[in-house]
């Protein structure tokens, strides 16, 4: 979805900027379903879909760049112990990898590391550091990060819980987002374990991830919490969840669908916002509406198992009509007006929506409008996101 989950988002709209951005009237694509906790800020994993396995439409002539990018997905045996790959998504100048930690006791969600690796090409060292640049600009903790790449940063969590660390090598830029309680070494070790990756990608076929001391023996806590003066954050006391973000936002979305139990997590814009063209867009309206991206409560709604393929996106922000949302939803993130993209009123399980359809695409997209806010019901299947919006509160 920088420190963009947004989070995802194919396919770009008319960008000038020389960061892989792709022409709506070239190859139109349905954007990415996003994974908005998993911010990622100048790499969009805006990203990123969260837990699914949808594979948006590719250009029809790749480079090395690219190529690299899609084969650098970490291997099992170097993520940290009882983590686990649960999905990789493919774009077309990137790939995400899902990393879902072990479950924990009383059925809570399991803590997720998502690990998006993008082509920049010539602009991988100018894209870095203006990621980098936006992340103090936006008052976030950010420290230099040792043994990831040529050159990278990690990003201090806040109160949501949300922490990122972003490196380059070569042409590529890696962006590793956690959500939940994620340690440091784990957060690190899946860091190691992508360099790793993109180093075999690249050529090195020698290449393996580096170990990372563990917790007790390096001193590092989690990664959530209250920035501490090293850069990285305090644990969450034992057992407590992180407060939401949003609450009133995570209240109006689904918690269970077709008997599958769905994890609801939330963040503000100026944590999974980045730099990528709908980014851009969305930033550019909410402007116009004299708000800036951390007035934008951003929530997500996911089967953490990957099982069923659903993700339903909230978008709320406060003080400003839900009338004057809707549009810029529509408009900003899901292209709607773009050439091959169609909109179309109707109504499901007895509920009013908009139904936006991108030409070469059988995936479904609902934008419902819910009190004060928007949600975004994507699936591959009518009938889940058929479900899903019977099961809205």
């Amino acid at each position: 979805m920088t420190e963009s989950q947004f989070s995802e988002s194919e396919p770009e709209t008319d960008d000038a900027e020389a960061f892989g951005s792709d022409d709506p009237g070239d190859n139109v694509a349905r954007p990415r379903r996003t994974g908005l906790i998993v911010a990622v800020a100048a790499l969009v994993l805006a990203i990123v879909a969260v837990g699914l396995s949808a594979v948006a439409y590719l250009r029809p002539t790749t480079s090395s760049c690219e190529v690299a990018a899609w084969n650098s997905v970490p291997v099992a045996s170097e993520i940290p112990t009882g983590w686990r790959v649960t999905a990789t998504d493919v774009y077309p100048d990137n790939q995400t990898t899902t990393i879902t930690g072990p479950t924990p006791a009383g059925g809570a969600a399991a803590s997720t590391i998502y690990a998006s690796v993008t082509c920049f090409g010539d602009h991988a060292a100018d894209a870095i550091a203006r990621s980098e640049q936006a992340s103090e600009d936006a008052g976030r903790a950010v420290t230099p990060v040792a043994g990831l790449g040529e050159t990278g940063f990690a990003i201090a969590g806040d109160t949501s819980g949300a922490s990122a660390i972003q490196f380059k090598r070569g042409t590529l830029l890696a962006y590793l987002a956690s959500s939940g309680t994620v340690s440091q070494a784990d957060l690190q070790q899946a860091g190691s374990a992508v360099d790793a990756a993109i180093r075999r990608a690249l050529g090195d076929a020698t290449a393996t991830a580096a170990p990372v001391a563990s917790p007790a023996a390096s001193g590092a806590g989690s990664v959530s919490g209250s920035p501490q003066p090293s850069g990285l954050a305090s644990p969450e006391p034992s057992g407590a969840a992180p407060s939401p973000v949003a609450p009133e936002l995570e209240a109006l979305m689904p918690t269970k669908v077709s008997g599958t139990t769905l994890s609801v997590q939330s963040a503000t814009g100026d944590q999974v916002l980045g730099t990528d063209s709908r980014s851009k867009a969305l930033i550019s309206a909410l402007a116009s509406l004299g708000k800036q991206p951390a007035d934008l409560q951003l929530a997500q709604s996911y089967d953490p198992t990957s099982t069923l393929d659903l993700a339903v996106t909230g978008f709320r922000l406060p003080g400003v009509p839900v009338t004057k949302l809707e549009p810029v939803v529509l408009q900003a993130w899901l292209i709607a007006g773009s050439t091959g993209v169609t909109t179309t009123q109707t109504t499901i399980s007895g509920v009013q929506v908009t139904e936006v359809s991108y030409s070469g695409s059988t995936s479904v997209s609902y934008v419902v409008v819910r009190k004060d806010a928007v949600l975004l019901v994507e699936s591959g299947s009518a009938a889940i996101a058929t479900a899903a919006i019977a099961a809205l509160p």
